[in-house]
């Protein structure tokens, strides 16, 4: 049990005044403290540090109240982009001063525990690809962010501020040096060193968009008051956390899937067959006047990419579209199509996606061919046109 020394009768009747004020409302604090030019403490009148160990914890100070984790702010993710880290990585650091809050006690030791607290939505669904650390939700569907830390790794077990969910940090142990008053003290380690890093990860299909800044988590403390002397008497704790003094966010991220995009010439391309004369094509699935085209795009690599073909005017035969009156000069000609042939000659099925392999880093080159198709017989002189659309598809 410590006692307060007093110089006067005068000093000792407002020092008794003041500690019955104290007992009465545990809110006043019944020491004196002031804070030496070197910044240590000299306590001039202290009680049992179980009268005041009952409220809430002294805040320590952090050496910034906002730290944000700056990504980069956007990120262009192919499809079939697998699962798992993606991206670079980047770091905050905040430095804790719990001296400050040493200061302002009337104990002559003080272990202040750094706790982190008050995080974001955690997804329970998807594990760490690497094993440790915490998975926080976004507002980008298959995207999440990934937060370790130093110098104890970031964990949502119940070791928060109160016990809630969170971690403990680190403990800076404080002390005025042989349990004395008059003497300044110290904390070590003080400060106390922590660094948060985040990065995205991809655990599902994505799709674009952008993610809202997200505020991580708080830093609190816990002041733990071991016995003075040490070994002597009982401990006692603050029984609640301090108030939160920083906040780790994660900036604002754009979220976009690169694409394929059409080589100018290619998107609206025109293809001139060779003028036949009607006896070129005897009998209905006769064909010729065959020519090649090139459809291009430039692609990133790695993608499996697929090729839709699609008419408005499908014939009967497998690739083959009919005649359309709206792009002859007169009147088209009779028992003729167009035929639309695959790289390897075989006749195209409209509305089905077929392989075209995967895309190189650059242009890519997709020959196709068009010919003349008999659909009937006899072969009527005239114009033969058609339209198809083509449509690229990657994963």
């Amino acid at each position: 049990m410590k006692y307060a020394v007093f110089a006067s009768p005068l000093t000792r009747r407002v020092a008794a005044l003041l500690l019955a004020v104290g007992l009465l409302s545990p809110t006043i604090c019944s020491a004196f403290i002031i804070k030496t030019a070197s910044g240590g403490k000299t306590v001039h009148a202290q009680v049992l540090a179980a009268q005041v160990a009952g409220g809430q914890a002294p805040a320590c100070s952090a050496s910034t109240t906002s730290a944000a984790i700056s990504l980069p702010s956007t990120i262009s993710i192919a499809p079939g982009t697998a699962n798992g880290l993606i991206g670079s990585a980047a770091s905050v650091t905040v430095n804790v001063d719990c001296y400050t809050a040493f200061a302002l006690t009337p104990n002559y030791y003080d272990d202040f525990t750094v706790l982190a607290g008050q995080l974001a939505a955690i997804d329970s669904t998807n594990a760490s690809p690497s094993g440790s650390g915490i998975m926080f939700q976004t507002n980008v569907p298959g995207i999440d962010v990934l937060l370790t830390a130093t110098p104890t790794q970031a964990s949502s077990g119940s070791n928060g501020p109160n016990g809630t969910t969170g971690w403990a940090i680190q403990t800076s142990d404080c002390t005025s040096a042989g349990g004395t008053r008059n003497n300044p003290g110290s904390c070590s380690p003080n400060p106390i060193t922590a660094k948060f890093t985040a990065q995205l990860v991809k655990t599902g299909p994505v799709s674009p968009g952008t993610i809202s800044s997200i505020q991580l988590l708080q830093l609190f403390d816990s002041d733990f008051v071991p016995p003075n002397p040490p070994g002597n008497g009982s401990t006692t704790t603050y029984s609640s956390a301090s108030v939160s003094f920083s906040t780790v966010t994660l900036n604002a991220i754009t979220v976009s899937m690169s694409t394929c995009n059409v080589v100018a010439g290619s998107s609206n391309l025109s293809v001139a067959l060779p003028t036949i004369v009607s006896n070129a094509l005897p009998t209905t699935g006769s064909v010729a006047g065959q020519k090649a085209f090139n459809i291009q795009y430039t692609c990133p690599s790695g993608w499996a990419l697929y090729m839709t073909m699609s008419t408005a005017n499908p014939g009967t035969a497998t690739g083959v579209i009919m005649p359309s009156a709206s792009c002859s000069a007169g009147s088209p000609a009779s028992n003729v199509g167009i035929q639309l042939l695959q790289s390897n000659r075989q006749a195209v099925t409209f509305n089905t996606a077929q392989s075209v392999g995967n895309s190189p880093n650059g242009t890519l080159n997709l020959t196709y061919y068009a010919q003349y198709y008999a659909t009937g017989s006899p072969i009527g002189a005239g114009q033969v046109c058609g339209t198809a659309t083509f449509t690229m598809s990657y994963q």
